[in-house]
């Protein structure tokens, strides 16, 4: 470092082996720098440059730039002691919301293992976050496979099946090897050891054995998580969701993976409301039966039936065109309905005149139409009555 000059930030190199005699593998390592120059989240190791050294023209060497992650991985941390539910949450919860992430984008890691998640102390006295790292054979799905057909890559104790049987992979592929993650965290040793063909072969003929003092949740878990068929595996994204619920459940379980989907209720038709013969009669019941005016007992007198009895239902109102109700109508209310038309009436007549008289006074001199000549008495009244009027 030039005198004077501050140090920068920190970082790790990774540098490649030469691998110009194999064109296939100088194929991989070039999709991996591409692959991580893409990618930008929490929980993944951070690229900050990439490049090929060609001092040796025959033996180029690609080169990474990244992150300098302080910390131990989390291979390290399992031989110390198996890993608390509490720890485990935080962790499988940091690793499937990268594999969320990575997944979004067609990304398959296909080595998802202890020794490529590294632990990171992001603020004193909290849980270790994880970063996953080293995408050296990543792959983007659906994409042209850079390893010859029936070759498997990948870590053969955390290999899923279809890797192990050299079948095309999928994200689910990732989710069978985080399965055997978490695993090996509460147990504190690897489900399928031996050799690559001894530990691919074991995972095809039994399911991974679970502790029976393991929380049902986190057994249901991991075992959808290495279903041996693809499709029944978990997302990433619900994985992540079930983690962090049990970062606040007091028994530290995960949560449900498939939550019960909304129910929609059947429409029900719209009946605009209206005013039935039977309401009608109730109203003019009420109107002749209020306080101003009071009704005689004996004509408005309803049976009272026992709150208990099957007969505590009101009795249904006649019909409105019943001759014994309308006989049975109140004088009263006879009358006050009779002077109701009539200053209705009077309210249209006198709005009639007021309409009249408004035109009128709105005609100008000119529009106003002179009455023919009158002679005699008559005349003379006609001339005293419109001299009364001029202003």
């Amino acid at each position: 470092m030039r005198p004077g000059r501050k140090p920068g930030p920190r970082c790790s190199l990774k540098l490649f082996a030469p691998q110009a005699p194999d064109a296939d593998e100088l194929k991989r390592q070039e999709a991996e720098i591409q692959l991580l120059a893409t990618l930008n989240h929490p929980g993944l190791v951070t690229l900050f440059d990439a490049g090929i050294d060609d001092r040796i023209p025959d033996e180029p060497r690609p080169f990474l730039t990244m992150e300098l992650v302080e910390g131990q991985d989390l291979r390290t941390r399992i031989r110390h002691s198996t890993v608390p539910l509490e720890e485990l949450a935080v962790i499988g919860a940091g690793i499937a919301d990268a594999l969320a992430y990575v997944h979004g984008l067609g990304i398959i890691h296909r080595d998802i293992k202890p020794a490529n998640i590294l632990l990171v102390q992001i603020r004193p006295g909290e849980p270790l976050r994880p970063k996953l790292t080293d995408f050296g054979i990543a792959r983007i799905a659906d994409s042209t496979r850079l390893t010859a057909t029936g070759t498997m890559v990948g870590t053969a104790a955390y290999l899923s099946p279809e890797q192990a049987m050299g079948q095309p992979l999928s994200p689910a592929s990732d989710i069978y090897s985080l399965g055997l993650v978490l695993l090996e965290c509460i147990k504190g040793a690897v489900e399928y050891p031996g050799g690559a063909v001894e530990s691919a072969v074991a995972r095809l003929h039994r399911a991974p054995e679970i502790p029976d003092d393991v929380p049902s949740e986190w057994a249901d878990l991991i075992r959808s998580m290495t279903a041996i068929e693809p499709l029944e595996r978990p997302a990433a994204a619900d994985i992540e969701i079930a983690l962090r619920q049990a970062l606040v459940s007091p028994a530290s379980t995960p949560g449900e993976l498939a939550p019960e989907t909304t129910r929609v209720l059947p429409a029900m038709p719209f009946h605009p409301p209206s005013i039935t013969a039977e309401e009608s009669v109730d109203e003019i019941r009420e109107a002749a039966a209020s306080p101003e005016e009071p009704a005689p007992a004996a004509a408005h007198k309803e049976p009272v039936a026992s709150p208990t009895g099957p007969s505590a239902a009101r009795p249904a109102p006649a019909p409105a065109d019943d001759p014994a109700l309308a006989s049975s109508l109140h004088p009263q209310t006879r009358t006050k309905r009779f002077w109701l038309a009539v200053i209705l009436g009077l309210v249209v007549v006198a709005a009639a005149v007021a309409a009249v008289m408004m035109t009128l006074n709105a005609q100008s001199p000119a529009d106003v139409v002179p009455y023919p000549e009158v002679t005699g008495v008559l005349g003379e009244h006609l001339e005293e009555l419109q001299k009364s009027v001029e202003p």
